[in-house]
């Protein structure tokens, strides 16, 4: 929910359509967690509004995805955002937890894909660790930790100016 209301503030500060949609649609109680929100870092979030829905924000009930789905003034500002409809500038490392029930890996793992249909040098990293526990965090916040050492590794070669190999040919194999 941290990071739902992080990416409402930040759409709706940028997008004039977004703000509209927000203000239209965003209860008192909503507006009141946007605004504390604003000032959280990750651990506030996690306890300040870990477990909450989307739904508890909103005038009517709804959830914040359903009055998207709703809405073509948000649907289409947050197509805008789309982060798989451009070819990457640079070498990108995606690395996701194959068990990831917070970004689920299989839509981390098809952005590697369309980056890599695009043409991009793409490292992809799929996590395998067992199920640590469903929507408590673990499975999102256990594969980035093992993962550190190579994704800082990863970064030092390119800021050294060592070229990035892709993995895309062997995508189709891959998690």
């Amino acid at each position: 929910a941290g990071a739902l209301a992080w990416s409402i503030n930040g759409f709706a500060q940028a997008d004039p359509d977004l703000r509209a949609v927000v203000e239209a649609n965003v209860s008192d109680a909503g507006k009141a967690a946007l605004n504390d929100a604003s000032t959280m870092c990750v651990g506030d979030a996690l306890f300040g509004l870990g477990f909450t829905h989307s739904s508890t924000w909103t005038t009517n009930g709804k959830s914040i995805g359903d009055i998207i789905a709703a809405d073509p003034r948000a649907k289409a500002a947050l197509d805008k955002q789309r982060i798989g409809t451009l070819e990457p500038a640079g070498p990108v490392r995606v690395a996701t937890g194959i068990q990831d029930d917070i970004v689920p890996h299989t839509q981390a793992r098809q952005l590697a894909v369309d980056w890599c249909a695009k043409g991009a040098a793409v490292t992809y990293e799929a996590i395998k660790l067992p199920n640590l526990g469903d929507k408590i965090l673990t499975n999102h916040l256990v594969p980035l930790i093992t993962d550190q050492g190579d994704a800082i590794s990863w970064l030092t070669d390119r800021l050294s100016g060592k070229p990035a190999t892709s993995n895309c040919r062997a995508m189709p194999l891959q998690p």
